[in-house]
């Protein structure tokens, strides 16, 4: 069975060895990954948007986001704005005053 570096050659046309620039390598393997971790259904950066304040509410009170919210939880695994976004108003949540 080939490689998976022997399949992307193949499909770029290329020698398993060869390498149009430095790093092709690497950003093709982070992409084999990033599309390995992929799934039927998914949801796009606005869906993922639209819950995330659920989300963070859920996760700061230590909720399994991953059974709650599936689709967000994937979507936050693979998009790093997505992420980042949520880690900051995770972060806002825990610093601010709460009320009584």
């Amino acid at each position: 069975m080939p490689s998976l570096r022997q399949l992307v050659g193949r499909l770029l046309g290329k020698a398993p060895k060869q390498s149009a620039m430095p790093g092709t390598t690497e950003m093709v393997h982070g992409l084999a990954k990033q599309l390995a971790r992929t799934s039927e259904e998914e949801c796009a950066c606005d869906e993922a948007f639209e819950l995330l304040d659920q989300f963070a509410e859920a996760s700061a009170r230590g909720a399994d986001t991953a059974a709650l919210l599936p689709l967000v939880h994937q979507h936050l695994e693979l998009c790093p704005d997505c992420k980042e976004e949520f880690e900051a108003l995770l972060q806002a949540m825990k610093s601010a005053p709460r009320q009584t």
